[in-house]
């Protein structure tokens, strides 16, 4: 039974940092996203980088409000390989917010216009404002799947997005075969509040015709996660995969 304890972001984080180094893995952040763009594209059975993330499509230098984590294995004959890794950037919406952001195409670059433009059919009332915390590049290595490392990895980091950034929401994109699996809005998977269709058309984060959904938590739903804890028994046969 779970104890009667409420975590700060502090506590909270040390807790998933546990959990990791738990199971002889390391795990380091890393302020150059295209050392990120360089390993998830080498990495095994990954379609390629997310755009969003990618210093070659925005002026994201080392220093600035975003990162990434990679996790390596510390032993066995797997030891200093890649095994998971997520990114981070920080977007303060301005007055057009998240929608403005989709529709003219600069969440995926800032320096080129977009080839297609999609159609955009978020909710004009869930036109999220502020400062956004927004994760992509989330890669698990196949031998690690099932482990629930995209839980650890994701909860972590809209975690440090309270504790660094004084986030307002925190979002992340998708497309249909996530979207209709359990993964987002699951407990033990990203642990999202809503998914909403954003953009159907050809999406250059996709390089194709498809459908882009949101996925998004407030800052309420953060530090209710937060106070709440970590799952009681993060065990990997439970894990989504």
């Amino acid at each position: 039974m779970r104890k009667s304890v409420r975590f700060t972001a502090d506590s909270y984080i040390s807790t998933i940092l546990g959990e990791i180094s738990s199971r002889g893995l390391r795990i380091d952040q890393d302020p150059d996203l295209t050392r990120w763009r360089a390993a998830i594209t080498a990495a095994p059975g990954n379609l390629g980088a997310n755009i969003s993330f990618d210093p070659a499509h925005h002026d994201l230098d080392p220093g600035g409000p975003h990162y990434w984590l990679r996790v390596t294995e510390m032993d066995g004959a797997a030891k200093g390989r890649m095994s998971a890794c997520i990114a981070f950037r920080l977007i303060e919406t301005g007055k057009g917010g998240w929608m403005e952001w989709l529709a003219s195409g600069r969440l995926f670059s800032s320096r080129l216009p977009p080839l297609g433009r999609p159609r955009l059919v978020h909710p004009a009332d869930l036109n999220w404002r502020g400062r956004i915390g927004h994760h992509g590049g989330l890669w698990v290595h196949p031998e690690r799947r099932g482990e629930n490392l995209p839980y650890l990895l994701t909860h972590l980091i809209r975690a440090l997005s309270v504790q660094r950034y004084d986030v307002d929401h925190h979002c992340g994109l998708v497309f249909d075969d996530l979207r209709n699996s359990r993964i987002p809005l699951s407990r033990d998977g990203y642990g999202y509040t809503r998914v909403v269709l954003s953009l159907v058309g050809f999406v250059d984060a996709a390089g194709k015709v498809t459908q882009m959904h949101t996925t998004h938590i407030d800052r309420r739903g953060m530090d209710k996660q937060i106070a709440e804890g970590p799952m009681a028994a993060i065990e990997p046969a439970r894990a989504a995969a």
